[in-house]
């Protein structure tokens, strides 16, 4: 099983995503559920770390970043096999230019 790290991009990137949805659009029920399930998405990935695509795009330390998409933001994530870890990097917007 695969252990997951959080960078500190992506823990901001989602405090954004949440104070967006829950108190510009004034849906916090919203967010709460959005949260939920990309967390969930994420813990699934200590069993299955490959389970989504790869995009190519490369890391400083030359790992390929996979691609999950859940609603309406794409999740960037690193696996590194040797030491059974897998770097949730970054949470964007899906229609934002993220390459």
């Amino acid at each position: 099983m695969f252990k997951i790290e959080f960078t500190d991009e992506f823990d901001e990137e989602i405090q954004q995503v949440y104070n967006y949805i829950s108190y510009k659009l004034i849906e916090r029920e919203s967010a709460n559920r959005l949260i939920s399930i990309i967390y969930e998405r994420i813990s699934n990935l200590q069993m299955f770390p490959r389970l989504y695509m790869k995009i190519g795009k490369l890391d400083r330390l030359h790992n390929e970043y996979h691609r999950m998409v859940v609603n309406n933001y794409i999740i960037l994530y690193t696996v590194d096999d040797l030491n059974k870890k897998i770097f949730i990097s970054h949470i964007y917007y899906k229609r934002k230019n993220y390459l």
